[in-house]
């Protein structure tokens, strides 16, 4: 019997980081699950139409559904590369399957148990010497989507005092950054950590940019180190690796 195809579903983004995180990726995923047909689909339907005017062979999700099941495939395991059940993590469980069977993996803060792995890593691997901002993306105006971020946000600061979270969107706690902002003044010197997967606009815009409400221009400290993205950390990719493997024993269980 053919084994399930795998199919890696991101937001999508253009910059050469994100490109080399996910390469990172599947990469890995073709190294631990051999002999399964690997593609991606991208929720960022803008993004896949800017990619095939460049001639790229981007797919839409139902694009990618389509397309396995004209090739003869009759189960599908997704890897969904979001960070929280959200909104476009919520429209690849929605998405029409074209008689597909699929078992979709959860997003990376899918439970209680996930939110302590995942902040035990990011105090893990951040610096000691230093405060540490992570900088999440959030949701703008559906609080229900930035729960997970919120208990993040909570096992963080339990892990470690001098650790803040701030939401680029949907974020109330102006007082918490701001005095984050003068800690990092008073020792000079601060490490940022994107929670984002890959490294696009916000990374270069919202946290690196020279305008001064960039993270770098307000932190305005003259010892300033940014991380990586998510995608190129070897123990968030070994997390997703996780959630792909059970959408694939639900699979063989089913």
């Amino acid at each position: 019997m053919r084994p399930p195809a795998i199919l890696l579903v991101a937001f999508g983004a253009m910059s050469p980081s994100a490109r080399a995180a996910y390469g990172a990726f599947e990469a890995e995923v073709r190294a631990v699950f051999p002999g399964h047909e690997i593609r991606w689909a991208y929720t960022a339907t803008t993004l896949v139409a800017r990619l095939k005017a460049k001639g790229e062979a981007a797919r839409t999700l139902d694009e990618a559904y389509a397309g396995l099941a004209a090739d003869g495939f009759t189960s599908v395991a997704v890897c969904s590369l979001h960070l929280v059940p959200g909104e476009k993590h919520q429209e690849v469980v929605d998405a029409p399957r074209h008689g597909l069977r699929v078992a979709v993996g959860q997003p990376l803060l899918s439970s209680p148990e996930a939110i302590r792995a995942v902040a035990a890593s990011l105090v893990q691997d951040a610096p000691g010497d230093r405060p540490v901002l992570v900088v999440a993306h959030g949701h703008a105006h559906e609080a229900r989507f930035n729960a997970e971020l919120v208990a993040l946000k909570a096992e963080l600061s339990r892990l470690r005092a001098d650790i803040h979270q701030v939401l680029l969107e949907g974020d109330d706690d102006e007082a918490g950054l701001e005095a984050f902002i003068a800690r990092a003044r008073n020792l000079g010197k601060v490490h940022v950590v994107p929670f984002l997967l890959v490294a696009g606009d916000h990374v270069q815009n919202d946290i690196l940019g020279d305008e001064p409400d960039s993270f770098r221009s307000r932190l305005s400290v003259p010892d300033f180190t940014c991380d990586d993205a998510l995608g190129l950390k070897p123990w968030a990719r070994k997390h997703f690796r996780d959630r792909l493997d059970a959408a694939l024993a639900e699979l063989e269980h089913a």
